[in-house]
């Protein structure tokens, strides 16, 4: 299994990876998209990759309606190259981390959708693991004052309205090895909040604009262009086996 779950928090104003893209998206998307990309030959027949999504990807789940809400409009920010917010509009750091996590679920199902029409066994999913405010995502963002991630951790907590990072964990153990979600493929799942201190952990459909296929398929389209990675799924490598595996440590 493969799964993509780093990520990167948004900021006041737009910081830059290396390669130039806004780190934002750059790192929780065009990164993962990247990795999978290069890495797929290497799977093996059957293996999974896993995108780490959000509820907060819809506007209309508790979490992505506070503020404004993910859209990648007409992503004519990747098309100039993502030197600011995907759909070209005014910097805003928390709508960039929730279009990140929209691009992450149209990745996974953009994927799904091409493995399946080269006949690959290999499935793609994603997942939303719920609100952990104990994780190193909220201590390491130095653009939040300690007091305030105390505070906010504090007040989520004893709303019951967080999950532990044990729980965030078994999400995504369960969607790389739960025999279950064999064969499943192009699906989201979420850990929903159904009441105080009660998770539910279950397919769900996802935001309207996760679902469409048009737009997963342009960003697909743009993210090869940005990262060069190949437009068309290679399922294998033109070397030996021994060079493959070497390859893929050397990563």
């Amino acid at each position: 299994a493969l799964t993509g779950g780093a990520q990167s928090p948004g900021a006041p104003e737009p910081l830059f990876t290396q390669e130039g893209f806004e780190l934002t998206v750059g790192a929780n998307h065009l990164g993962h998209f990247l990795l999978a990309s290069l890495l797929l030959p290497a799977m093996s027949a059957s293996g999974r990759i896993v995108v780490t999504s959000s509820e907060v990807h819809d506007p209309e789940s508790a979490g992505g309606s506070v503020g404004p809400g993910a859209t990648l409009g007409g992503l004519d920010g990747m098309r100039g190259g993502l030197a600011g917010m995907v759909d070209g509009g005014e910097w805003d750091g928390d709508k960039a981390y929730k279009d990140s996590k929209l691009c992450n679920l149209l990745f996974a199902r953009e994927m799904a959708s091409r493995l399946q029409a080269a006949g690959s066994k290999v499935t793609a999913n994603a997942f939303g693991p719920g609100l952990i405010t104990t994780s190193d995502f909220f201590s390491n963002n130095k653009y939040q004052k300690e007091g305030a991630i105390k505070a906010f951790s504090f007040i989520a907590s004893k709303t019951g309205a967080t999950e532990t990072v044990d729980g965030g964990g078994r999400c995504l153990e369960f969607m790389a090895l739960a025999p279950e979600l064999e064969g499943t493929t192009g699906v989201y799942y979420n850990n929903t909040l159904r009441r105080p201190g009660k998770h539910d952990f279950r397919m769900e459909d996802g935001s309207a604009e996760s679902k469409d296929a048009a737009e997963a398929a342009e960003l697909w389209l743009l993210s090869t262009q940005l990262t060069e990675a190949p437009e068309e799924l290679a399922l294998k490598w033109p070397v030996e086996p021994q060079e493959a595996a070497a390859a893929v440590v050397a990563m």
